[in-house]
């Protein structure tokens, strides 16, 4: 294939070529470059080169662009022709002189926002209008651009290709228009500098003839000469004569003229310049000398400037042909040194890369590629050191056998072409383990004066962390778009300076549109005409404030009529100057959840009215609890009242006549009507619980359970009972209430004791930890809580019926044997609730029970 065809094939987008076509392509880019370099150091003219650029980059396409250079003109402001050897006569006039521009067709726009533009169809895009109708008119539709920038920033000109076809450029295209760019930009930097330099020269030039010519008017032409010119008399060597330009190059803002120069110009001292004029002085020869170094005080303000000079120091002699002063001829040469200098600097640093160069290098000789040359780069990147120089490439590297390398390497050597390579697979043994690397790299054959070859060089750079990246990326972009589909969202972007909307198929799929590119008023039509304004409103907020977007929103698709319910959500990109250019986001349909929630908020009235429905119950029932405990409390207890009086009276006044059969029915029904009174108040007592005034007060329980010693005064002496009490806590509780319920808890302490035993009651106290708090799921976590602990020795009780004796009526003995109703635990439990604390029980049968009572220490 021809080497014209294989360029051509990479402008015209084709990536995958086989690695001859590839070296094909190297090898003509590298002849082009060569060309046009010897074309530069030629002196040839700029058109001339400019136009060999753009015929070569046509030629190396089959003819299938025109290439067109433009350059900039002195204003900065202006494009002129520079060269379009294939584009007409009548189009390069119609561009020539153009002012650039954001929206001055291709190359006026590459050259204003100075980065490439790539226009893919000149008939449609705003960059063309105001040239449309004259590129339509030459058969130009797609054109691509590059700015010529120096490396000050400065836009020297541009360099363009025009198809006759709307096309996008590939990747390779892209490189080798910048590739080209470059060797454009240096012909015409190479073209200023050379102009600029003949300037200078042709000034030196013309000054010094017109010294020659016009001698009877020297001293004019020393105050207009272009160079320095001054004149030092006798031998403290005073100022006598000096031109403008001495004076501003060499005084600066000091009155110098009449002083000595020693006197005029004292930061001279220690630069050998006062030596060099005193020898010229004393000997009557003259001094030459190029590019010298001279510190100078300008300003006076003790800040030296370099200056450097290319000068002549003249002795002047009088009629008696000795010397009485010095003519001093001299060009600041400043700027050319310096310009000079940063070449040099330049090719200084150039050279150094090379050697020292951050990318792996390697140079390999002979058909067994042995190392002659391998730099620090890549050495580090095989992980060896210097030994492996002068060993062969298998030598060194061992660990390649079974890759493509050796025989890439032998193919380069024996055929001449080149092997480039792109984020290539190398398995190298490194820092003692296999590991797997990728790299951009190139073998190229290196040949002597006589064109044989004798070796192949090697660079290259490694690329895993890239490629590692580029694998995490698509992994991390497939993960999103799975995160998208399963949660069904639909993605959308807005460039803000068009107004063009790109909407995902699910949102086109919503909306009922017929493309996924629309405008800001396509888009404003699905939202009914009550939701625009908000709409509005916050693309409007996004942009004035901090360009997040976040609507929910009422949508009818276009099509069906469908009502949606959606929230889009967005974050803004912004450029360096501020400006909000492009949003960015997703959205999601929140149908079915708005109706759910509509559908639970009747279901939340449905309910309200029910339970407003139940309350009312509720306070019909507790009215009639009130009555029931009037009535009970009354009523009730009036009978039994009677019953105990009558039986008392029956018992007393029939005492003699009554057998013991008569006897005990009497007794039996004064204590089942004693029994039933008792069991009226407690269930008074139990059920007045929730409907009493909670009054919480900070009580102290030793004086709770010195007032319930005191009731049970009598009870204890009869059973010889001991309550130790130990120091108990503050706790903020209902007193009463505290009162009903340990008087409950010691009265069954000793009620329920063991024959023959006395009983012992001890009552404790602590606080709960934080961590004991928060691991009981029946407490307020941000309370404080205290346990009160009350044991006995009594009978005790089966750990099974721990729970059922907080059971109202609940009794695990005969009532016969031990007084009760079975409500007394019941109102315990009931109280500690009340109290948001917890109670609960630990007791064996004959080993005495343990009552556990948690309750808050403060409520807060």
């Amino acid at each position: 294939m021809e080497s014209s065809r294989i360029i051509g094939s990479g402008i015209a987008g084709v990536l995958d070529v086989d690695p001859a076509e590839q070296v094909a392509r190297l090898k003509a880019l590298v002849y082009g470059q060569a060309q046009f370099m010897e074309l530069v150091s030629s002196g040839a003219p700029l058109r001339r080169i400019l136009e060999a650029i753009a015929l070569w980059v046509e030629e190396q396409s089959n003819n299938e662009l025109f290439a067109g250079i433009l350059v900039m003109d002195p204003t900065g402001k202006k494009l002129l022709h520079g060269a379009a050897p294939s584009l007409p006569d009548s189009y390069n006039n119609a561009i020539h002189g153009v002012e650039i521009g954001p929206t001055v067709g291709t190359c006026g726009t590459a050259a204003a926002t100075k980065s490439i533009v790539i226009v893919e169809d000149m008939a449609t895009d705003p960059k063309w209008e105001k040239f449309r109708a004259l590129a339509l008119a030459h058969g130009l539709r797609a054109s691509w651009s590059t700015p010529l920038i120096n490396k000050d920033g400065k836009v020297l000109g541009t360099f363009g290709i025009y198809y006759t076809e709307p096309r996008k450029p590939t990747e390779d295209d892209i490189e080798l228009i910048r590739l080209v760019s470059t060797t454009a930009l240096l012909a015409i930097q190479h073209h200023l500098a050379e102009e600029e330099r003949k300037i200078l020269l042709l000034k030196e030039k013309n000054a010094v003839e017109k010294l020659k010519k016009e001698g009877e008017h020297f001293f004019k032409l020393l105050m207009d000469a272009p160079a320095l010119i001054a004149v030092l008399r006798g031998p403290e060597l005073v100022y006598e004569i000096m031109n403008p330009l001495y004076k501003q190059v060499v005084a600066g803002e000091r009155d110098i003229l009449g002083k000595p120069i020693r006197q005029a110009l004292p930061e001279l001292e220690r630069q050998g310049i006062f030596e060099l004029l005193n020898e010229v002085y004393e000997s009557g020869e003259p001094y030459i000398d190029g590019e010298l170094l001279v510190k100078l005080d300008r300003k006076g303000n003790g800040i030296l400037e370099d200056v450097f000079f290319n000068f002549i120091f003249q002795p002047l002699k009088n009629e008696k042909d000795s010397v009485d002063g010095i003519f001093i001829h001299a060009v600041d040469v400043t700027e050319s040194v310096i310009a000079r200098k940063l070449a040099e600097q330049s090719e200084e640093k150039f050279r150094s890369f090379v050697i020292n160069s951050p990318m792996p290098i390697g140079i390999y000789v002979g058909r067994e590629m042995r190392i002659q040359t391998a730099n620090d780069a890549i050495l580090e990147t095989w992980d060896r050191d210097k030994s492996v120089i002068g060993k062969t490439f298998r030598e060194a590297l061992p660990e390649l056998e079974g890759q493509p390398f050796y025989q890439l390497l032998d193919d380069v050597y024996t055929t001449g072409r080149s092997y480039q390579a792109t984020a290539e697979r190398v398995d190298l043994f490194r820092h003692g383990r296999m590991e797997i690397t990728y790299y951009n790299f190139s073998y190229k054959a290196l040949r002597d004066s006589k064109g044989e070859i004798y070796g192949v060089i090697n660079t290259g750079i490694e690329v895993t962390d890239l490629v590692q990246a580029r694998q995490k990326l698509q992994e991390a972009q497939e993960k999103l778009t799975l995160a998208t589909e399963v949660a069904e969202l639909g993605t959308w972007h807005v460039d803000m300076r068009s107004g063009m909307f790109d909407v995902s198929d699910r949102m086109k799929e919503w909306y009922g549109l017929t493309s996924n590119s629309v405008n800001f008023d396509a888009l404003l039509t699905v939202a009914p005409e009550s939701e625009r304004p908000r709409v509005i409103e916050a693309f409007e907020n996004a942009i004035k404030q901090n360009g997040l977007y976040d609507l929910e929103c009422r949508c009818i698709n276009q099509i069906t009529g469908e009502e949606r319910i959606i929230h889009a959500r967005g974050k803004g990109t912004f450029s360096p100057d501020g400006e909000l250019v492009q949003l960015s986001g997703s959205a999601i349909d929140i149908t079915p959840v708005r109706m759910t929630e509509q559908l639970l908020e009747k279901e939340v009235r449905n309910r309200t009215t029910q339970l407003e429905e139940a309350n009312k119950h509720l306070q019909l029932i507790n009215e009639n609890l009130k009555q029931f405990a009037y009535v009970a409390s009354h009523d009730l207890q009036e009978p039994l009242r009677k019953i105990n009086i009558f039986s008392d009276l029956l018992m007393r006044k029939n005492q003699e006549n009554l057998d013991a059969t008569g006897k005990s029915h009497l007794d039996r029904i004064s204590g089942s009507a004693k029994r039933m009174s008792s069991l009226i108040k407690d269930l008074l007592e139990f059920s007045r619980l929730d409907s009493r005034e909670k009054l919480f007060a900070a009580t102290d329980l030793n004086k709770v359970i010195n007032n319930i010693k005191k009731d049970y005064e009598l009870l204890i002496l009869e059973k010889n009972a001991a309550i130790i009490i130990e120091d108990l806590c503050v706790l903020e509780v209902i007193p009463l209430q505290m009162n009903q319920l340990f008087y409950n808890l010691i009265g069954n302490a000793i009620k329920f004791s063991r024959e023959a035993t006395h009983p012992i009651v001890k009552i404790s106290c602590r606080n709960l930890s934080r961590e004991e708090v928060l691991e009981n799921p029946n407490l307020i976590h941000e309370w404080k809580y205290a346990e009160v602990v009350v044991r006995d020795n009594g009978i005790g009780f089966d750990q099974l019926f721990a729970e059922q004796i907080f059971t109202i009526f609940q009794r695990l003995h005969p009532k016969e044997q031990y007084e009760g109703t079975g409500i007394g635990l019941a109102l315990c439990k009931k109280i500690v609730d009340n109290h948001h604390g917890e109670i609960f029980a630990l007791s064996q049968p004959g080993n005495g029970a343990e009552f556990h009572v948690i309750l808050p220490v403060k409520r807060s």
